[in-house]
């Protein structure tokens, strides 16, 4: 009985034809387990990094957004004076007061090179716009209540001290023959609450006269 149960035993451990045995199962197992691990491992670390690199993206994304928003209201927030031609050339001086809403300037000037010197009195941006009419009160204008530049007669835009900050000064001289002129401001705003102001509208107006 013990030779046959050895024989027994002894067959069991014999390979078989295309069949591995028990150890090299037994290693083949073990490298299966280790190489699942790997790929565990693997898998992880690559989606902790495809976390960090959205956040970085996202975190990239708003700087830029805010960066640029801040850029463009700033740019925007006033105007620097730009003056028109040299004041020392003018034949004439005339003094123009800007404010909320109106502009204050003689009534009369000399013709020839008049110098303008606008000082801005008021709160915010005005700008003088120096146009020549029998009539300011029938300008042509927009909807809006501006100044409609492109229907005037030929020739009647004279010039303009574009628009600079409230608390400052700054001059034009424009050539003007005798005649009846308006000064102005043409500033269009848009109010926080989406209302449209007009500073024609608003009454910033003035009539002079140019005599020879």
């Amino acid at each position: 009985m013990q030779q046959i149960s050895a024989a027994r035993a002894s067959a069991r451990d014999m390979p078989i034809p295309g069949r591995p045995g028990r150890a090299a199962r037994r290693s083949r197992l073990i490298r299966l387990a280790v190489m699942a691990g790997v790929l565990v491992l693997a898998f992880g670390a690559a989606a902790c990094g495809s976390d960090g690199d959205s956040d970085t993206q996202a975190s990239g994304s708003g700087s830029a957004s805010g960066s640029a928003s801040g850029s463009a209201s700033g740019s925007t927030a006033e105007a620097a004076c730009e003056p028109v031609g040299d004041i020392k050339t003018a034949a004439t001086e005339v003094d123009a007061e800007l404010t909320e809403w109106s502009i204050t300037a003689p009534a009369t000037a000399t013709a020839g090179q008049v110098g303008f010197v606008a000082k801005n009195t008021g709160k915010e941006v005005h700008e003088l716009v120096v146009v020549r009419t029998d009539d300011m009160n029938a300008l042509p204008t927009k909807a809006d209540g501006s100044l409609d530049e492109e229907k005037l007669p030929s020739g009647a835009l004279i010039g303009e001290i574009e628009g600079f900050p409230a608390g400052e000064s700054c001059t034009g001289v424009f050539e003007m023959p005798a005649g009846k002129y308006a000064l102005i401001c043409n500033l269009v705003e848009t109010e926080a609450n989406g209302e449209v102001e007009s500073h024609l509208k608003e009454g910033m107006k003035r009539a002079i006269e140019v005599k020879a």
